[in-house]
């Protein structure tokens, strides 16, 4: 069980808001759900920035002053490990490839078998680490359906930094919500986005658990395609279960 949680701004609230606030708030939060690590990463004129470091959230808080107060698109993780030191950084989250930097809550069973199969280089011994390699193959949604395990996975691409990625695999939950100023906000459980969400002022106008094998394009805090990860069908046209 490991923490994950971002926003991807609107620019409406992107003007108003204070991303450090929002960060600490959704830090604080879910770690309860894994204290071994902690990590961010951010976008920034174009590039993809980020820190992480094997202490709990609470140690971590001072490091959110190297983001900027403005970041727009934000993913977060706190760690529960269960394979990989945390004393090895690589092993910690977001893990950061040449053109992904992402974070994963579940575990994949199969890794070890999938670095072998694909021949990928390994940096470090965390199985979350083959998830990012398959992401960055020709077919990256369809390679995804060869892993065996539980997963809800954000992440950033190098190349496209101001769009956030979201797939909910099998078992692990992921919950989503929209602002009312038009971002988006996640979190791995409802509980912890609403309390990170009343801490940050952030009033919320939907929320909604993202379903399995479901996958999710965000720019602008605008949910850009929605689809079917086993299929490739395009879920946008299909009603969410959603609260507020």
């Amino acid at each position: 069980m490991c923490g994950i949680a971002g926003f991807n701004l609107s620019q409406k609230d992107k003007g108003c808001m204070t991303s450090r606030l929002i960060a600490r708030a959704m830090l604080m939060r879910i770690v309860r759900r894994g204290e071994d690590a902690t990590g961010m990463a951010w976008a920034q004129d174009d590039e993809v920035f980020y820190i992480k470091d094997d202490v709990p959230a609470y140690n971590f808080i001072p490091a959110l002053d190297e983001m900027p107060r403005d970041a727009s698109n934000v993913i977060l993780h706190t760690r529960w490990a269960t394979k990989g030191d945390p004393s090895n950084n690589d092993n910690n989250h977001p893990i950061v490839l040449p053109d992904i930097v992402g974070v994963h809550n579940g575990h994949i069973a199969n890794d070890d078998f999938l670095f072998d199969l694909y021949q990928f280089e390994r940096k470090a011994e965390v199985d979350s680490e083959v998830i990012f390699h398959l992401l960055a193959q020709d077919e990256p949604l369809a390679d995804l359906t060869f892993l065996e395990g539980r997963a809800a996975v954000g992440w950033i691409r190098v190349s496209d930094p101001n769009t956030l990625h979201l797939a909910r695999l099998t078992g692990s939950p992921l919950t989503v919500a929209q602002t009312q100023g038009g971002s988006l906000v996640f979190a791995s459980t409802e509980p912890l986005l609403r309390e990170a969400a009343t801490i940050a002022r952030l009033k919320l106008t939907q929320v909604w658990d993202v379903p399995e094998w479901t996958y999710l394009r965000v720019i602008d805090g605008r949910i850009v395609e929605m689809s079917d990860i086993l299929t490739g069908a395009d879920l946008n046209a299909e009603p969410i279960s959603a609260s507020i």
